[in-house]
């Protein structure tokens, strides 16, 4: 399944992507996303960097690898899940420079086996949470923006 996200935010590119190169970044923007931890990072972004962490559903816990692959300042990067519930799991984030502005493109493309319920699961349970997901981040976005934590303004 592949699913696109949009979003506009008030803060240059160039600062929202360096704001994406620190890897531990990941736990402040998703600070408040229940059931989140990041566990460890290679502390960049570059291809071959990985990130772990954890995932609760419920009394589901997932841990998941994910393993940088694409990296083009201040265009985009991507990375791809190595080891966790999915079959393939593979991120881009682009972003695209509005003046003083920034379009976020965020394209997943996933696939769920079906011992996990495959497509049934992907489409009732995967992609609605990922739209919360991405509504969240959106939230988080926005906040950190205007606590200045993001962009220099």
């Amino acid at each position: 399944m592949r699913i696109s996200f949009r979003q506009i935010q008030d803060v240059r590119r160039a600062d929202l992507f360096a704001f994406h190169t620190d890897p531990g970044n990941l736990g402040v923007l998703l600070a408040g996303w229940r059931g989140f931890e990041l566990l460890s990072h290679s502390g960049h972004i570059r291809p071959g960097a990985r990130v772990t962490l954890v995932q609760a559903l419920g009394p589901l816990r997932f841990r998941m690898t994910f393993e940088h692959f694409l990296l083009e300042p201040p265009e985009r990067f991507g990375e791809r899940l190595v080891d966790g519930p999915f079959t393939k799991f593979e991120h881009v984030h682009a972003f695209e420079a509005e003046g003083e502005r920034t379009t976020i493109v965020d394209e997943v493309s996933f696939e769920l086996p079906w011992y996990r319920g495959g497509r049934i699961a992907e489409r009732l349970i995967a992609a609605p949470l990922l739209r919360r997901f991405f509504a969240f981040r959106q939230e988080a976005y926005g906040r950190l923006i205007r606590e200045r934590r993001i962009g220099s303004r």
